[in-house]
Protein backbone atom coordinates (compact mmCIF):
# COMPACT_ATOMS: atom_id res chain seq x y z
CA UNK A 1 0.00 0.00 0.00
CA UNK A 2 3.15 2.72 0.53
CA UNK A 3 2.99 2.81 -3.25
CA UNK A 4 -0.55 4.15 -3.21
CA UNK A 5 -0.15 8.12 -4.07
CA UNK A 6 -1.19 9.80 -0.68
CA UNK A 7 -0.97 6.97 1.43
CA UNK A 8 1.26 7.44 4.76
CA UNK A 9 1.78 4.45 6.31
CA UNK A 10 2.05 5.16 10.13
CA UNK A 11 5.07 4.40 12.39
CA UNK A 12 3.15 1.92 14.93
CA UNK A 13 6.01 2.68 17.86
CA UNK A 14 4.76 6.24 17.77
CA UNK A 15 1.63 5.64 19.10
CA UNK A 16 0.46 3.88 21.95
CA UNK A 17 -2.61 2.91 23.78
CA UNK A 18 -4.78 5.20 26.63
CA UNK A 19 -7.78 3.73 28.66
CA UNK A 20 -9.88 7.27 29.34
CA UNK A 21 -10.45 7.20 32.99
CA UNK A 22 -10.93 10.91 33.38
CA UNK A 23 -12.44 13.62 32.60
CA UNK A 24 -9.40 15.64 31.60
CA UNK A 25 -8.64 12.66 28.78
CA UNK A 26 -12.14 12.57 27.32
CA UNK A 27 -11.59 16.47 27.18
CA UNK A 28 -8.36 16.05 25.63
CA UNK A 29 -9.06 12.98 23.13
CA UNK A 30 -12.86 12.93 21.95
CA UNK A 31 -12.60 15.84 19.82
CA UNK A 32 -10.25 13.39 17.44
CA UNK A 33 -11.79 9.54 18.24
CA UNK A 34 -15.40 11.65 18.00
CA UNK A 35 -14.53 12.23 14.74
CA UNK A 36 -14.09 7.92 13.74
CA UNK A 37 -16.87 7.62 15.97
CA UNK A 38 -19.52 9.47 13.75
CA UNK A 39 -18.13 7.48 10.66
CA UNK A 40 -18.72 4.47 12.51
CA UNK A 41 -22.59 5.40 13.35
CA UNK A 42 -23.13 6.31 10.25
CA UNK A 43 -21.74 3.47 8.47
CA UNK A 44 -22.52 0.51 10.64
CA UNK A 45 -25.34 1.38 13.43
CA UNK A 46 -29.27 1.69 12.43
CA UNK A 47 -30.33 4.41 14.82
CA UNK A 48 -29.66 3.11 18.19
CA UNK A 49 -27.60 5.32 19.38
CA UNK A 50 -25.33 8.46 18.20
CA UNK A 51 -22.04 9.96 19.17
CA UNK A 52 -23.72 12.25 21.90
CA UNK A 53 -25.28 8.99 23.46
CA UNK A 54 -22.08 7.08 23.15
CA UNK A 55 -20.02 9.59 24.58
CA UNK A 56 -22.88 10.04 27.93
CA UNK A 57 -22.42 6.14 28.50
CA UNK A 58 -18.80 7.13 28.77
CA UNK A 59 -19.08 10.04 31.38
CA UNK A 60 -21.75 7.88 32.93
CA UNK A 61 -19.18 4.73 33.36
CA UNK A 62 -21.56 2.93 31.36
CA UNK A 63 -18.59 1.94 28.59
CA UNK A 64 -14.72 2.25 28.33
CA UNK A 65 -12.90 3.92 25.76
CA UNK A 66 -9.47 3.19 24.98
CA UNK A 67 -7.58 5.06 22.15
CA UNK A 68 -4.59 4.51 19.78
CA UNK A 69 -3.01 7.64 20.08
CA UNK A 70 0.45 9.98 19.53
CA UNK A 71 0.66 12.95 21.85
CA UNK A 72 4.12 14.23 19.37
CA UNK A 73 2.43 16.84 18.03
CA UNK A 74 0.36 20.14 18.81
CA UNK A 75 -2.57 18.25 18.92
CA UNK A 76 -3.54 14.25 19.70
CA UNK A 77 -3.89 11.99 16.92
CA UNK A 78 -5.94 9.25 17.60
CA UNK A 79 -6.00 6.53 15.05
CA UNK A 80 -8.48 4.07 16.78
CA UNK A 81 -10.92 4.06 18.79
CA UNK A 82 -12.74 1.12 20.73
CA UNK A 83 -15.47 1.40 22.76
CA UNK A 84 -16.86 -1.27 25.13
CA UNK A 85 -19.92 -1.50 27.36
CA UNK A 86 -20.63 -4.42 29.81
CA UNK A 87 -22.98 -7.16 29.12
CA UNK A 88 -25.45 -8.30 32.51
CA UNK A 89 -24.90 -11.47 31.26
CA UNK A 90 -25.64 -14.12 34.48
CA UNK A 91 -23.18 -16.75 33.88
CA UNK A 92 -20.47 -14.78 31.25
CA UNK A 93 -19.02 -11.95 31.84
CA UNK A 94 -18.75 -10.21 28.69
CA UNK A 95 -17.94 -7.01 26.81
CA UNK A 96 -19.73 -5.84 24.02
CA UNK A 97 -17.69 -3.27 20.71
CA UNK A 98 -20.20 -0.46 20.38
CA UNK A 99 -17.26 0.92 18.51
CA UNK A 100 -14.39 0.07 16.84
CA UNK A 101 -13.27 2.83 14.06
CA UNK A 102 -9.83 4.32 12.82
CA UNK A 103 -7.14 3.02 10.37
CA UNK A 104 -4.66 0.41 9.99
CA UNK A 105 -6.56 -1.93 12.59
CA UNK A 106 -4.36 -5.05 11.68
CA UNK A 107 -1.20 -2.99 12.41
CA UNK A 108 -2.77 -1.47 16.01
CA UNK A 109 -4.39 -5.27 16.41
CA UNK A 110 -1.03 -6.53 16.40
CA UNK A 111 0.73 -4.34 18.56
CA UNK A 112 -2.39 -3.58 21.40
CA UNK A 113 -4.85 -6.45 21.15
CA UNK A 114 -3.37 -8.54 23.61
CA UNK A 115 -3.07 -5.76 25.94
CA UNK A 116 -6.67 -4.88 25.95
CA UNK A 117 -7.95 -8.14 25.76
CA UNK A 118 -5.37 -8.49 29.74
CA UNK A 119 -6.92 -5.70 30.54
CA UNK A 120 -10.80 -7.31 30.07
CA UNK A 121 -9.51 -10.47 31.71
CA UNK A 122 -7.95 -9.00 34.63
CA UNK A 123 -11.05 -7.12 35.53
CA UNK A 124 -13.35 -10.76 35.26
CA UNK A 125 -14.67 -10.37 31.76
CA UNK A 126 -14.48 -13.63 29.88
CA UNK A 127 -15.63 -13.03 26.70
CA UNK A 128 -16.08 -9.74 24.27
CA UNK A 129 -18.78 -9.59 21.41
CA UNK A 130 -19.88 -7.43 18.51
CA UNK A 131 -23.09 -6.76 16.81
CA UNK A 132 -21.36 -6.50 13.17
CA UNK A 133 -22.27 -6.10 9.85
CA UNK A 134 -20.91 -9.27 7.58
CA UNK A 135 -17.97 -6.72 6.47
CA UNK A 136 -16.76 -6.31 9.31
CA UNK A 137 -17.75 -10.45 10.67
CA UNK A 138 -14.64 -10.54 7.95
CA UNK A 139 -12.13 -8.47 9.44
CA UNK A 140 -12.51 -9.56 12.88
CA UNK A 141 -12.50 -13.15 12.23
CA UNK A 142 -8.68 -12.60 11.12
CA UNK A 143 -8.72 -11.86 15.07
CA UNK A 144 -10.25 -14.83 16.54
CA UNK A 145 -14.14 -13.92 16.83
CA UNK A 146 -16.18 -16.24 15.83
CA UNK A 147 -20.31 -15.94 14.73
CA UNK A 148 -22.36 -17.01 18.20
CA UNK A 149 -25.94 -15.58 17.19
CA UNK A 150 -27.83 -14.00 14.12
CA UNK A 151 -29.59 -10.76 15.08
CA UNK A 152 -32.48 -9.64 13.47
CA UNK A 153 -35.09 -7.30 13.55
CA UNK A 154 -38.29 -6.05 12.74
CA UNK A 155 -38.66 -1.98 12.03
CA UNK A 156 -41.90 -1.10 13.93
CA UNK A 157 -41.67 2.21 12.31
CA UNK A 158 -42.31 1.43 8.76
CA UNK A 159 -44.94 -1.03 9.36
Amino acid sequence: MADIPGFDPIPADDYEPLLLTTQEQVDKYWPRASKLIEKCVRRAMHGEMDVEDIKRMVLSQQAYVFVVKNDNGIQPDVRLVVILEVLQYPKLPALNILVLAGSELDVFFEKFWQKLCGWAYMNGVRAIEGMVSPAMQRVISRYGFKPVNTQMRLDLSEA
